[in-house]
């Protein structure tokens, strides 16, 4: 199974011992990493846009989008941001879709294929999310952003 509502720690707590494919923790797709379904390696789910997620400290994180937005902008392109509401209104608007808060990770998983249709219905070029904690529901929510950019990330 991917990571989903139900975290390992729960499946832990449960079934002790709980082995997870390499492939489903995988941040990136690897030669030799086989994956037992399609939905575990390659990219879906995903916009027309090209997404990139931004990983790092939450100031980086911000300034790099800023830097990105403005040079993908500068070049005539179509540019939307996603967003943590509490990150949200450090951004320009009328691009920038806020997910939820990371405070309650539910929202922002509930959230997220939505946002990403929306991103085909504003004809966004290129797409900048913030990365989410890799842990819990958040390790769903990441696992699902990884394929949904094919693996593009970016460190801040």
């Amino acid at each position: 199974l991917r990571p989903g509502y139900i975290t390992l720690e729960m499946l832990r707590e449960v079934l002790g011992n709980v082995e997870v494919d390499p492939a489903v923790l995988s941040r990136e797709v690897k030669p030799g990493i086989v994956a037992k379904a399609p939905g575990m390696k390659y990219r879906h789910y995903a916009p027309k846009g090209q997404l990139t997620i931004v990983e790092g400290e939450t100031k980086q994180v911000v300034a790099s989008i800023l830097q990105m937005v403005h040079d993908k902008q500068k070049e005539g392109y179509k540019v939307a941001v996603i967003a943590a509401q509490e990150t949200a209104n450090c951004y320009p608007s009328g691009i920038v879709y806020s997910i939820g808060s990371r405070k309650c990770e539910g929202s922002i998983a509930a959230g997220l294929y939505d946002i990403l249709r929306e991103m085909d219905h504003l004809g966004a070029e290129y797409i900048f999310a913030e990365s989410f904690e890799d842990d819990n529901l958040g390790q769903a929510i990441m696992n699902r952003m990884l394929k949904a950019a094919g693996y593009h990330i970016v460190k801040a």
